[in-house]
């Protein structure tokens, strides 16, 4: 079985995931045979990787690009096509032909999440002219293609509602994250961690704001903010009152090693679905806090961390102050974290889903577009 993975983006959650997957997968003795099509990783930062196939579509109306990318795969000739993008899923549905294709939709834009997230400062908001454009685009191609791959239930229920998928040709698959060998065993929480873009949608503001307080009556108490955005000079100007104990550390390819620095793990974001981020920190056995958006309390399950309301700076406090008076909590947090990722969030039980789907594909067992389904809706 031959696959290629499509991509237009060279960072984000979906490229990191993408990544990951694709050298799994071609780890794997009797695994598929893997190409990725897209920019270099940044996480690859110049260096060589086989897998990929250097090509940059830079807008949905580079057509000359959308030319070569059909070019590439002709010469791969690969027995599916799965785009990891919204971009590539147009891509894709122009140039694909006859090969079955495959489209991830990993999240909503900020713009239209107001018909996705249930709660906080974004909910009912409307989307206006660009967000309900690019919510009607999304709709469009996830109907010409031949399946839509949704990596929570969350997202596979606003698939079928908003965008009028049919569940006949809407998937399930989680994402997954490698297992560190070993995982740092949490007795006092003093450092807090984040990850993301900096983005409005991440409110990262809110986590400093919540931390001066927390910072006022524990003397200790650190924070370290990954990444890099629009909010960053923000959150620099708000933690400028916590006197050098908040790290801006820019944006890292290493976030693994840099979580192995916290005691704890916090994402304040208000429109989220499956973030990958939030799954590292809970393989490294972190215990979690975060917004109850998307997907993410179908990963915080089952006591796998904190879910607090977006939004709501007071909640974060409450989170963050009960992890610090409570190590023994903490502890049990992050044992339960780590638990959760092993279940059903690894990266090999993530591999072993998309070989299923594509194997079910090939075989004829998924009747595609048309026809009947003969697996579940659910799987991985």
């Amino acid at each position: 079985m031959r696959v290629a993975f499509l991509l237009t983006q060279d960072r984000g959650g979906p490229v990191d995931l993408t990544v990951e997957l694709a050298n799994e997968l071609a780890s794997r003795c009797d695994g598929p045979e893997i190409a990725v099509v897209g920019p270099p990783p940044a996480s690859y930062a110049g260096r060589p990787w086989s897998l990929l196939h250097p090509l940059a579509v830079r807008s949905k109306i580079d057509v000359r690009r959308f030319a070569v990318v059909a070019k590439v795969l002709k010469e791969l000739a690969p027995d599916i096509i799965h785009a990891q993008d919204r971009r590539a899923g147009l891509v894709s549905a122009v140039v694909a032909g006859n090969t079955p294709v495959l489209l991830t939709f990993h999240g909503v834009p900020d713009s239209a999440a107001g018909r996705w997230v249930s709660g906080g400062p974004l909910q009912g908001r409307r989307p206006g002219l660009a967000g309900g454009s690019r919510l009607l685009a999304d709709a469009l191609v996830a109907r010409r293609l031949g399946y839509t791959v949704a990596p929570s239930r969350a997202m596979a229920d606003f698939l079928r509602r908003e965008l009028r998928v049919p569940a006949s040709r809407l998937r399930v698959l989680r994402n997954g994250v490698a297992l560190p060998p070993a995982t740092k065993p949490v007795s006092n929480i003093e450092v807090f961690a984040t990850a993301g873009s900096f983005a409005p949608s991440k409110a990262t503001w809110l986590l400093v704001e919540a931390f001066k307080t927390v910072a006022a009556c524990c003397a200790n108490v650190r924070l370290i903010m990954l990444g890099d955005g629009a909010d960053r000079q923000r959150c620099e100007d708000l933690a400028s009152a916590c006197h050098g104990r908040v790290e801006f550390t820019g944006y890292r390819v290493d976030v693994a090693d840099q979580l192995a620095r916290a005691d704890a793990f916090v994402m304040p974001s208000l429109n989220e679905n499956q973030p990958l981020a939030l799954l590292q920190a809970m393989a490294a056995g972190l215990p979690c806090i975060a917004s109850d958006v998307g997907g993410v309390g179908e990963m915080l399950a089952g006591g796998a961390g904190i879910l607090v309301p977006p939004g709501d700076v007071e909640a974060l406090t409450a989170a963050m102050k009960m992890l610090i008076a409570e190590p023994r909590q903490a502890a049990a947090l992050g044992a339960a974290a780590r638990g959760r990722v092993e279940q059903r969030f690894s990266l090999s039980r993530c591999a072993d889903a998309h070989i299923g789907l594509w194997s079910n594909i090939l075989r004829g067992a998924e009747k595609g577009p048309t026809g009947p389904v003969s697996t579940p809706l659910i799987r991985g």
